[in-house]
Order: structure tokens, then C-alpha cells, then sequence
């Protein structure tokens, strides 16, 4: 645990973020809850952070911060986790008297914020898989679930398509379910000249089989006929690594694609610098009840002033506009992924207007000032 110096606001009260995952973890769900804390507080928020510990690089993460960061031990079964969470809430509710509270997922805090903290007004984030999932189907978790979305006072879905699925999942929600897509800070992400020759193709994420970095692999063959001289990086760790390991040595590719793992967020801006074309074709897989709510590294890529390529599926089709950022594409069809980057890559300026316009878009619409702002006033309406 962390204590830093904190001085309560006396106009607005203490917000209490409460999150399943936090840098310097990765992921999506990391990256809201620490924009969020960083312009809430920016914006005179006084923010406490409750966060499990997950790596080493914890406490060094969060001493630089402005605001406290408090760990909790990060059990691995789902029931210790929600203990775990209803025993910290309790406590940080008792030291600070949060006027709001803003979960980032229902678990594992959201129900312990209803039980020890009644009168703070509580919002709920829903993503998609922290929902939809298998696992919060079997009839104790979902009812603690339906009780957790029941009792927030507002309900923040990340896509179109995200709303649409916790309508179906959990129907009566809508009067109190409000779209709010995340954002990217400009100034992180400056925009960019011409990528350098020869041609790199990124995918940042997770590696996990909803991604489709399988089919981006399954693609190299048709664009390599073309630029014989260009790579496919992906960086990040994930579940998926040794099949696409295996995936790239079957269709002798070792040369081709490279696995770069974590990459911290500093390094990222190198990553999008260098490549061409960002390519993260994500589809659902509907046996597992696994899609993608939005995906922030769309906007990050064209932040960075470069094209990208999403696939048709989830709350992808939010975060990039075909045809105007970048291009959607059937998540299952290496050939359309090859077909559209073989046209970017072809055509330089394409590539570029994209770009600019995928730069132009994150500046006037989608950034954490923004998204910030929109949600104190939900918050706090």
C-alpha cells in the first residue's frame, strides 16, 4: 500500500476509483482508470485510486503519482477477490467519506461500494467482456452482478455496441446508461510524419485470440508478395503468444513476424512512429462471450497520425470510421486484411489522409479531456 499526503477537496469531496486493473498493468480497463484519476484531478478532483497489486513495479508506479494509489493483495479466485474488495472498501470508506464513487467494473468493488458506502452516488463502467463473459453467468455471479448495475445511479457503456449488449443481458438499464468513448491525449501522441521504409505492421494489445493477430499472420503471405521487405510486430503478453508462435513457424514466417512483449506505455509513441499501417482486425467469439468493447490503441495509432485497420465486430466499429480513419474488414478473412493494407501501403497519400483525419478526430472528439469532462458532469448531474 501507498500513502501519500492527501488533502480532501472541501467543495466536491473525495472520489473513490475503484479498479480491477492499473498501470503499470496493460489493458484497456488500466489505461480508463488511469486517465480518468489523472484529469479528474487535474479538473480539482480530490481521487483515491484501489487497485490489486500485479506486478513488481507497483509502489515505483505509484509514488509518482498526484493522488494515493492503495493495493490490495490480488487473489486469483473470483470469491477471495470480491472478500478482498468488500473488506478495503470498508475501510477506505471509513478514512475518507467518498462523495462519489466511480467503478471501473462491477468486480470485484462495485456491490462492496453498495453496501458500505449507500449514500455515495455510485457510476459503473461496463466495457463488455466484464459482463459478458461465461464465467458471470452461472446464477451467483450474475445476480451479483444485476444487483451491482441495479444500484449504480449511472451506467457508462464505452460503445453503441456495448450498451446494446448490456441491454440484452440486463434490460431496464437504459434510462440511467449513458455511451461515453475513451479518448487519447493528444500531447502524448504527436503527430507524425512519414513512417520509414521498409514497411512495419503493428498490433498492440493483448494477445489473446479476440485481437486476430492469427489472421493478420495469415495475411503476411499476400502482402509480403508485394513488399517482400516488410515485418509484422506484435507487442504485448497474452494467452495466444505460443499458438501464433506456432502459427508463424508453420507458415516459416519466423523471419517475417516479431513478438516484442510488454512494451511500457513510454515506448509505445516508438512503436506507432516506426509502422506503417496498425492492424488489430478484433472479432467476437461468441461461445465465449468475448468481444471487443472499443480499443483504444485505434486512436492511439491515429493519434500518431497513422491509418488503421479494424475488424467489423463489437465496439470497433465506434472507434474507427471506414473509410475516414482507417478501414473495417471481416475479422475472419486474412484476404480483405491483405487486400487493405496492400491499398495503404500502395498508396502512401491515402495512408497519410487517413492518418491526418484518424489526428483530427482525437484532437476534436475523442480525448480524456473530454471524456473526463462529459463524465464529472454525469457524475455529479
Amino acid at each position: 500500500m501507498v500513502n501519500l499526503p492527501f488533502q480532501p477537496s472541501s467543495d466536491s469531496g473525495v472520489t473513490l476509483l475503484l479498479t480491477p486493473d492499473f498501470p503499470p498493468w496493460d489493458g484497456g480497463v488500466a489505461v480508463w482508470a488511469e486517465k480518468l484519476a489523472q484529469f479528474l484531478t487535474r479538473q480539482g478532483r480530490s481521487v483515491v485510486v484501489a487497485a490489486p497489486q500485479q506486478l513488481a513495479e507497483d509502489a515505483q508506479f505509484d509514488a509518482r503519482q498526484p493522488y494515493p494509489v492503495v493495493r490490495l493483495r490480488n487473489f486469483k479466485a473470483r470469491y477471495l477477490k470480491y472478500l478482498s474488495a468488500h473488506f478495503t472498501v470498508r475501510r477506505l470508506v471509513k478514512t475518507h467519506r467518498p462523495a462519489h464513487i466511480l467503478a471501473l467494473t462491477w468486480h470485484p468493488f462495485a456491490n462492496a461500494a453498495l453496501r458500505w458506502a449507500p449514500a455515495a452516488p455510485l457510476t459503473l463502467i461496463a466495457h463488455g467482456n466484464d459482463f459478458m463473459e461465461l464465467r458471470w453467468q452461472r446464477p451467483i455471479w450474475r445476480r451479483r452482478m444485476s444487483r451491482a448495475f441495479a444500484g449504480a445511479r449511472r451506467v457508462i457503456a464505452v460503445s453503441r455496441e456495448t450498451e446494446r449488449a448490456l441491454a440484452r443481458l440486463l434490460p431496464g438499464l437504459a434510462a440511467k446508461t449513458t455511451v461515453l468513448y475513451p479518448g487519447v491525449d493528444p500531447e502524448e501522441f504527436p503527430c507524425l510524419g512519414q513512417p520509414p521504409e521498409p514497411p512495419v505492421l503493428l498490433t498492440l494489445g493483448r494477445v489473446v485470440q479476440r485481437k486476430g493477430q492469427d489472421r493478420v499472420i495469415q495475411a503476411l503471405p499476400a502482402i509480403l508478395s508485394d513488399f517482400p521487405d516488410a515485418e509484422y510486430w506484435v507487442a504485448g503478453r497474452g494467452s495466444d503468444v505460443p499458438r501464433l508462435q506456432a502459427l508463424t513457424r508453420d507458415l516459416r514466417l519466423e523471419h517475417k513476424v516479431r513478438f516484442l512483449g510488454f512494451v511500457p506505455a513510454e515506448e509505445r509513441i516508438r512503436l506507432y512512429e516506426r509502422c506503417s499501417v496498425y492492424l488489430m482486425p478484433s472479432r467476437t467469439i461468441g461461445e465465449r462471450g468475448d468481444f471487443e468493447g472499443f480499443g483504444i490503441t485505434y486512436l492511439e495509432a491515429n493519434a500518431c497520425g497513422r491509418p488503421v485497420i479494424g475488424g467489423r465486430s463489437g465496439g470497433v466499429m465506434d472507434a474507427v470510421l471506414d473509410g475516414e480513419t482507417g478501414f473495417l474488414v471481416d475479422p475472419e478473412s486474412p484476404e480483405e486484411i491483405a487486400t487493405r493494407t496492400l491499398q495503404l501501403l500502395r498508396s502512401p497519400e491515402l495512408a497519410a489522409r487517413l492518418g491526418a483525419q484518424g489526428r483530427a478526430r482525437v484532437e476534436r472528439e475523442f480525448n480524456w479531456a473530454v471524456t473526463a469532462r462529459r463524465l464529472l458532469e454525469l457524475m455529479t448531474s
